[in-house]
């Protein structure tokens, strides 16, 4: 069961840990990352970064079908991560099944940026996908992680200032 969705540019790491795992009682993690899947010791360390009890996996989208396709099929809560919105736009495209809620978190700022939210900025490239995204009909919103108080934004209410 595919429990949450989220883009963070950080994996697996303590908001996760602590945060939403608990919340959400998840019982797997799957990373969609092809730069971290082909690097056997990054993939090690953010494999080895889940808590006790949670099994993760960082795999490159192609191979992250697979988890994903079983993830539907079993009652196992499964958080999806990825490091960037646009890979959700494959994700949808390929899993038109998949929940219609997208938490997107933290992303660092570059030069041709723009801030959405508290640590979360948009280049071109992604602010493309989240269009695309929402034409897909999920639900985006912006926070660093589910429950924080006074940062939150849902890309429906902020839309159209980037046009």
């Amino acid at each position: 069961m595919i429990e949450f969705l989220r883009s963070d540019d950080r994996l697996i790491h303590g908001q996760v840990q602590t945060k939403i795992i608990p919340m959400y009682g998840i019982d797997r993690v799957v990373a969609i990352d092809d730069n971290t899947a082909g690097n056997p010791a990054l993939k090690r360390i953010f494999e080895m970064a889940a808590p006790q009890g949670v099994r993760a996996t960082v795999s490159t989208f192609e191979d992250a079908k697979v988890y994903i396709e079983k993830a539907f099929l079993n009652s196992k809560k499964t958080l999806i991560l990825a490091r960037r919105p646009s890979t959700f736009v494959k994700v949808y495209e390929a899993f038109p099944e998949m929940p219609k809620e997208l938490n997107v978190a933290n992303i660092p700022h570059e030069d041709d940026s723009v801030q959405v939210a508290l640590d979360i900025w948009i280049d071109h490239e992604q602010m493309e996908a989240i269009k695309k995204l929402d034409s897909l009909g999920v639900n985006i919103h912006f926070r660093l992680y589910p429950g924080m108080q006074g940062s939150s934004c849902y890309w429906k209410d902020v839309k159209d200032k980037y046009k």
